[in-house]
Order: C-alpha cells, then sequence, then structure tokens
C-alpha cells in the first residue's frame, strides 16, 4: 500500500499530463472544477486514475471527486480495501 505522498505525486503527474493544470498550482484543496475540467476531461482523468492505479470508481464515487484530495483519499481507501481483501 502506498503513502499518502506517494499518491499525491501520482496523481499530480496524472493531472498534469492529462489536464492543462500546471503542476505547481496543485494543491490538496484544489477544486477540480476550479481548474478548467470539463465533463469530458473529468471523464479522461477518471479513467487515467483508474487505469493506473487498476481499479475502478462507481460513478457515484467519481461525482464526489470535488479537490485534488478527494482523488487522493479514494485511492488510497481503493488499496486498503484491496490490501484487506488479498
Amino acid at each position: 500500500m502506498s503513502d499518502y505522498q506517494t499518491i499525491v505525486e501520482e496523481v499530480a503527474t496524472i493531472l498534469t499530463d492529462k489536464t492543462k493544470i500546471k503542476r505547481e498550482n496543485l494543491k490538496p484543496d484544489l477544486r477540480l472544477e476550479e481548474s478548467g475540467l470539463d465533463s469530458f476531461a473529468r471523464i479522461e482523468l477518471v479513467l487515467a486514475m483508474e487505469e493506473h492505479f487498476g481499479f475502478e470508481l462507481s460513478d457515484s464515487e467519481a461525482a464526489d471527486l470535488s479537490t485534488v484530495d478527494d482523488l487522493v483519499r479514494i485511492i488510497m481507501s481503493k488499496q486498503e480495501i484491496a490490501a484487506n481483501l488479498a
């Protein structure tokens, strides 16, 4: 299982690769809607996260993602669940 900072770095890399967000502007409380992500870009981001981290987000989980920290926390939660099932 990855620690918080490692996941933050991985999420930051994906966000900067898949969006126009600059790495220096990434903060845990950055609201995804305020970063210029439209609905299509948000779907692409969720798909990239699912592919990278190896899990799926439900539609309701994806809809609840408001900030960068939300992304990190849902990833940590999914990894913890997977580790407990192993």
